[in-house]
């Protein structure tokens, strides 16, 4: 398996910038920090975030970064894949099934200080996309 690149620019901590943020589904978070590491061929993912509540929440998962689905267990979700492009892009998707049921594209500018996160999901009301802008915070 190949070893993920350790100067790739999506890795990192991030602060959310929420005034950049375009939510189709639900409200956008009033904060949020995101960070991507990696050891060897492994990609871990942990998201804070604030809602328009002030209710604090976090998530975090992980998963070989090769471009081959894989089994994983959670609710709804069969399978993933996370597939690094190149130094600045990094996608994510979520399987039930055959069916895609989440599909990020993190984006890294050039400069290395900005992260573009749009999530795309598929749920019984339809397909919804949310967009969100960090800024590098390490």
């Amino acid at each position: 398996m190949a070893q993920i690149d350790p100067q790739a620019k999506f890795l990192g901590e991030w602060e959310l910038i929420p005034e950049l943020c375009i939510y189709q589904a639900g409200d956008p978070p009033i904060s949020g920090r995101y960070l991507i590491r990696s050891d060897s061929n492994r990609v871990h993912i942990s998201v804070w975030w604030t809602d328009q509540a002030n209710e604090s929440h976090e998530i975090g998962f992980s998963g070989v970064l090769d471009g081959q689905r894989h089994a994983y267990e959670a609710p709804g979700v069969s399978h993933v894949m996370y597939e690094q492009l190149d130094s600045l892009h990094f996608d994510s998707t979520a399987y039930d099934g055959d069916e895609v049921v989440l599909y990020a594209k993190r984006v890294a500018s050039e400069a290395g200080d900005l992260l573009a996160v749009t999530q795309t999901q598929q749920s019984e009301q339809g397909q919804a996309t949310n967009f969100q802008v960090y800024r590098r915070k390490d």
